[in-house]
């Protein structure tokens, strides 16, 4: 494919072939992917695969070998800014697991403190003030 109309076609033609499956899908949307914390902790360290590093050009073999060529020489560069990121990264989630152990105390906390006065009922002529 060399012209970007043939890829807006095609990747058409695959949506329409996937919706025909006959299964009724809902729209995608961010609120109904569940994300596990095993997840996060996955994708907080930052990775790169410098396999992944290609130029979709028509002469895109020498751009492709320019960017790796880039990527070695500023392999020290690359390697401290990604470790600072993935650090930042899993400290953040770690935080974020803190909160969601304290928020799961404290929702534990006032259950636990309302069921005993859901239990104790008031009776029909005593007034409270």
């Amino acid at each position: 494919m060399r012209d970007p109309r043939e890829a807006l076609e095609a990747a058409r033609r695959a949506a329409a072939q996937a919706g025909d499956d006959g299964v009724d899908q809902a729209p995608w949307s961010l609120e109904h992917t569940p994300i596990t914390m095993r997840q996060l902790v996955e994708w907080a360290i930052i990775e790169p695969d410098e396999s992944l590093v290609y130029s979709t050009r028509r002469f895109g073999r020498p751009i492709t070998a320019l960017k790796r060529l880039l990527i070695h020489i500023l392999y020290q560069y690359l390697g401290q800014i990604s470790a600072q990121q993935s650090r930042f990264n899993a400290h953040l989630i770690a935080r974020v697991l803190q909160l969601e152990d304290r928020v799961r105390a404290l929702e534990d906390a006032v259950s636990a403190s309302s069921e005993p006065a859901a239990s104790s009922t008031s009776r029909p002529g005593d007034r409270s003030t």
